[in-house]
């Protein structure tokens, strides 16, 4: 009497779509949106100097670009759940932020990467993951595009800063945040 390998076969086909679908993230997750370097440098490129005055903007909350010299830019940088490690994703982002940065408009500024989660899950592993994931680009970028440690620094945020348009457990809330820092002294 031989065995049939058909309930073989079908586990086998079970465990690849599992590993598969817990490798790629959520079903439905949609692939990031890459911003280009030319509208991360116009965001991140600081208004020209104000006179006696003020001008009150609206706070861009969309991740993506921000208005231009707003000195700020929410990026989608992808990261496996629960892991500071950078998926394939967030490469052709990563790559496009280091040619802004060191863009001859950038090349001197320095900048602040802000690691930011959702509310999902412990507010002290919140806050301890969105540090290592903020210094896990910055790791990235020094790494990658030789850019001058003290130009770069990493603070992570938890689910402390949520963007207002989102629910808190939405994963539009994992993201990462570059703004431009004030020139040393």
């Amino acid at each position: 009497m031989t065995k049939n390998p058909r309930p073989r076969l079908v586990t086998g086909l079970v465990l690849a779509v599992l590993v598969i679908s817990l490798r790629c993230g959520p079903v439905g997750a949609e692939p990031p949106a890459v911003l280009d370097s030319g509208s991360i440098v116009r965001s991140l490129t600081p208004a020209g100097p104000t006179t006696r005055g003020f001008e009150v903007e609206a706070r861009n909350t969309q991740p993506g670009p921000a208005a231009a010299g707003a000195g700020k830019v929410n990026l989608d940088i992808r990261f496996g759940n629960d892991s500071n490690q950078l998926t394939p994703a967030a490469h052709a982002q990563l790559a496009q932020l280091g040619a802004a940065l060191n863009s001859p408009a950038l090349a001197h500024a320095r900048f602040q990467i802000a690691g930011h989660t959702s509310a999902t899950g412990d507010p002290r592993h919140n806050q301890q993951l969105s540090e290592n994931r903020a210094r896990a680009v910055r790791a990235y970028l020094l790494e990658r595009f030789g850019i001058a440690p003290e130009r770069i620094e990493a603070t992570g945020f938890g689910a402390s800063h949520p963007l207002p348009q989102y629910a808190p457990t939405a994963l539009q809330q994992r993201r990462v945040e570059i703004s431009t820092l004030p020139p040393r002294p």
